[in-house]
Formats: structure tokens, C-alpha cells, sequence
């Protein structure tokens, strides 16, 4: 039986069928069985297009339950062509014809920008018809180009309400600097991505974390690559933890014994590298540990996902966020604006409403009391001042831990870069995340957050270095980065002033940082 949110899906969906709608629905909602009543209401000769096996025999089983006729297509699998349904492979049907269809339903719609998907669509003239839990590209940017209407069926934090989800745990540790590292294709370039990430410590601490907070329970972990999921499924049978590795390359009957021995048990962990991302159901799975860093949102919805259907027996889920996604992309039940407008990108002006507890490591939402796992309460933000270096100088006191927040920090840096954007969104968003303004330094070519406590000679100059670049980008006067640094440090700028002036009358600071022009 139809649940309430997926009969005014279906039927919204029809309405606006001419439209050709994209149906959006969190991970575990039951897309594919609204996708299929809606191809059963609609009747006609019906397409429905996937790029992966499991989703083809998934949608094909879905069909034939309501007593559709179902044909494949799918290189090495028997054709039916009389069938009214037909599910195909989109690499297969790319090579092959089949009679025109009055209807596509395009599974993992997100993905249909790609060319060959764009062939097949320009093949058939009929309405279409998507289905994702991420109703944009990997770069954010919206489907415009493809469909002319959104159907949001519910959102996640309705069926974390509604029972039906499980709202993860979060912990998560200090995030790998990721500054410097190139965007390729919407994501982080892999090759530099597991350089920085796979590491013999990092690894060790993968399993140091999952024996505290998530031991015994069926796990999948995200890799970079294949060496990088190697590396952490030997690390956890080192410890004596069944673990087991897949990815693109397994064969399809090892991988499914592999899943089967996680799903009973025997196995505990399984690393892969992008091939459980979609596709692929385990209910009863409990705990993701997140070690691919990434710049898409798409991404991190898609593996949290993974975890958060509830079925019996099952009492929660746990994310181990050791990548620093959620500093970036917040708690998969952040409320999003959806859009089809293809030049804007999704999350990205949202607040995260996020934040770590202190004392065991939870993320949570900002409107909490206390954290939910060790009721710890954190004190308000105030604008308090202390004396340091014993002569009374006064700065704003912030009571957060400065290598964490300096991580952080340096994980917004590189969102920034990778995404372009202008040196300002990194201010105000490590403003949004903390509640106080980031002290920033200019040295080597890089913004470098200061803890102006124990900031060294070269923090200093580098502070006054970049409030002057504010001052000449703002079209202020240079006595303002010295007030400026006064506030912070509670003395005026001395013992590079000249020197630091004559850099930006020679214009030298000004070609070599002038990516940072604009910066808080």
C-alpha cells in the first residue's frame, strides 16, 4: 500500500507530466515504487532508463509486481521487445533501437546530463520523467536543461519524523587540508584527493574511531580510490576485524557474496571505492565511515543515504565523518532550496546549523539545548576580553579548540578554491559555522586562520599584511588595518609597517596574492 507522501507524488506527477517533471525523494522513500505506479497510470509503451545493473533488476522486479509486462535491455540478457515496458541499460540501448516509447522514467536522473543520455532522450520525443534523491548536477547546479518542474514527494526530515529514516549520528574529526587541490569533472581530482587522505595514520585512526563508537555494527566504508580502500580493509583486518574490499573491477557474483556475508554478519566491513554510492540496498545497515573528501553535495547525500532506512531490529544509524564533509555540506537533514536554475548551486547559500560537541565529537543542530549523546551543555558565544602577555593587552576571547577550528578553516579554504568562489564566502562561513569572526594571516600566497593568543612574529605581520589588503580593496586608508590590529592584539603594528607598505606601493603583494582581493 502507497504511502500518503507517495500517492500525492504519483498523482502530481501526472498532472504535470506534459511538464516533464523530476521527482524528488530522499534515499529509502521508495522512488522506484512511485516510479512504477506511475508508469502503470500512465499505460502506453514506457522507457525506463538506469545506468547500473542492481537498479535495472530493481525497477524491472518493482514493475512486474504490479503486473506489468517487462522486457531488458541489457547486453547479454534476452530481449523482449514486445514487452510495453522496457528497462534498459543506457550503455546498451545507446547501440540498439527499440519501438518509440510514450514515456521515460529516468532513474538517477542527476545523472542524465551526460551525453548518452542526452542521445537516447534526443532519440525518443515523448514526456520524461525523473527519479533522485539529488535533483542536481555533481557541481550543484540545477537540471533546467532537462526537466521543466520539480515534484519534491517529502523531505528527509519528514520521514526522520514519520519513522521511516534514521537521522545519523555524526562524529567527526579534524579534516585533512585539502587546500591546493584541483576540481576536475564537479569533484575533487583523485589522484592528489588520496595523496593528502591515504595515509598509515589516518588509516589507523579509521579503525581507532570505528572500535569506539561503532563496534559490531555492519559498516561500509567510502574510499578515495581502490589502493585507498585496500589500504583500510587491510587496516581493519590487521586488527582482526572482518573486513572486505570492492570496487568497479569485482566480479558481480564475488561482490554479491561479499554484500551477503555483510548483510549476515560475517563480514563487518566492507571499504569500496564509488560503487555502493547508488543502487545498492542494505536496510539493516547501521554505520558509514566517510574517508572521500568531497566538493559535491550530491556525493555526500548519496553515501550518507546508504545508512539511514529503518527496518526491524535496527535502532539507529552512525556516520564517521573522518573526510570533513559535513564542515562543508552540513547534516544530510539540512533543510535545501531546490532549484532547476542551472547557475545557481544547491547548499550553497543554505546555513549549515551545524555544530561539534566538544566533548565526545557529535555533530548536531545548533537549535539543540545540549548535545544529544553526552548532554553536554556548550556555553553561549560572548564577546569576552582577556589579558594576555602579561601586560594587560586585551583580546576577544573565543573559547573553541584553534587546531580544530584551524582545519576547518582550511577545509572551507579549499571548498573555496575548488569552486572559485570569491575570498569573502570563507569568511562568512567560518563566521556562520563558529559564531566569531576568523583572524586571518596572509603567508606564503595563503590565508591562514591565527589564534591571536599565541599568534608568532610571521602570524602578525601577516595579520597586518591582509587587513591592508582589505583597507586598499575597500578603498580605506591604511590607518585602518592598524586600528584593525590594534583591536586584535591589543598594540600597534610595529617592526614591518614600512616594509609591508612598500610591498603594496611596488604593487608586488598586490599581482602575487591577488586571488585574496575581496577577503574579510
Amino acid at each position: 500500500m502507497l504511502r500518503g507522501y507517495q500517492e500525492r507524488a504519483i498523482s502530481n506527477c501526472l498532472a504535470q507530466i506534459a511538464s516533464n517533471p523530476c521527482l524528488v525523494a530522499p534515499t529509502g522513500s521508495g522512488k522506484t515504487v512511485m516510479g512504477s505506479e506511475i508508469a502503470r497510470r500512465h499505460g502506453g509503451r514506457v522507457l525506463w532508463l538506469a545506468h547500473r545493473t542492481e537498479l535495472i533488476t530493481q525497477a524491472a522486479t518493482s514493475l512486474r509486481d504490479l503486473d506489468l509486462q517487462v522486457g531488458i535491455v541489457k547486453a547479454g540478457w534476452e530481449e523482449t521487445p514486445s514487452a510495453p515496458v522496457q528497462v534498459a541499460s543506457v550503455q546498451t540501448l545507446l547501440r540498439r533501437e527499440i519501438q518509440a516509447p510514450d514515456l521515460i522514467i529516468i532513474d538517477e536522473c542527476h545523472h542524465a546530463t551526460a551525453q548518452s543520455y542526452q542521445t537516447i532522450i534526443g532519440r525518443y520525443q515523448c514526456p520524461r520523467l525523473g527519479l533522485t534523491a539529488t535533483p542536481f548536477r555533481v557541481d550543484g547546479r540545477g537540471l533546467g536543461d532537462l526537466f521543466g518542474t520539480i515534484v519534491v514527494a517529502a523531505t528527509t526530515r519528514e520521514l526522520v519524523e514519520a519513522g521511516i529514516l534514521h537521522a545519523p549520528r555524526v562524529y567527526a574529526t579534524t579534516a585533512p587540508d585539502l587546500r591546493g587541490v584541483k576540481v576536475t569533472a564537479g569533484d575533487y581530482n583523485l589522484n592528489a584527493l588520496s595523496q593528502r587522505v591515504n595515509t598509515a595514520a589516518q588509516n589507523a585512526s579509521i579503525v581507532e574511531e570505528w572500535k569506539r563508537h561503532a563496534a559490531g555494527l555492519r559498516t561500509v566504508a567510502f574510499a578515495v580510490d581502490i589502493e585507498h580502500s585496500l589500504a583500510i580493509c587491510r587496516a581493519f583486518t590487521d586488527a582482526g576485524i572482518a573486513a572486505e574490499h570492492v570496487d568497479g573491477t569485482t566480479d558481480p557474483e564475488t561482490r554479491r557474496n561479499i554484500l551477503e556475508r555483510l548483510r549476515i554478519g560475517r563480514t563487518q566491513v566492507v571499504s569500496n571505492c564509488m560503487i555502493l554510492t547508488e543502487g545498492w540496498n542494505l536496510p539493516a545497515l547501521e554505520c558509514a565511515i566517510i574517508v572521500r573528501p568531497t566538493a559535491s553535495l550530491n556525493l555526500h547525500l548519496q553515501m550518507i543515504g546508504r545508512i539511514m532506512r529503518s527496518c526491524e531490529g535496527k535502532d539507529g544509524a552512525l556516520v564517521l565523518d573522518h573526510a570533513g564533509n559535513h564542515h562543508i555540506h552540513g547534516l544530510v537533514t539540512r533543510s535545501l532550496v531546490y532549484s532547476l536554475d542551472g547557475s545557481t548551486r544547491v547548499g550553497h547559500d543554505e546555513p549549515l546549523g551545524l555544530r561539534r560537541c566538544p566533548e565526545c565529537g557529535l555533530m548536531y543542530e545548533t537549535g539543540a539545548p545540549c548535545c544529544p549523546e553526552c548532554k553536554y551543555v556548550i556555553p553561549p558565544q560572548e564577546r569576552a576580553r582577556q589579558a594576555i602577555d602579561g601586560n594587560g593587552h586585551l583580546v576577544e576571547f573565543d573559547d573553541g579548540d584553534h587546531e580544530y577550528r584551524r582545519s576547518i578553516w582550511n577545509l572551507i579554504e579549499a571548498e573555496r578554491e575548488a569552486m572559485n568562489y570569491a575570498p569573502g564566502w570563507s569568511w562568512f562561513r567560518f563566521k556562520e559555522r563558529f559564531g566569531v569572526e576568523p583572524i586571518i594571516a596572509e603567508i606564503a600566497g595563503r590565508s591562514e586562520l591565527v589564534d591571536p593568543a599565541n599568534a608568532t612574529a610571521e602570524e602578525r605581520e601577516g595579520v597586518y599584511r591582509h587587513l591592508l589588503r582589505v583597507a586598499k580593496t575597500k578603498g580605506f586608508k591604511d590607518g585602518f588595518a592598524s586600528h584593525r590590529y590594534r583591536d586584535i592584539f591589543g598594540v600597534w603594528p610595529t617592526g614591518f609597517v614600512s616594509r609591508v607598505r612598500d610591498e603594496f606601493r611596488g604593487g608586488i603583494a598586490w599581482r602575487l596574492n591577488a586571488k585574496l582581493r575581496g577577503a574579510r
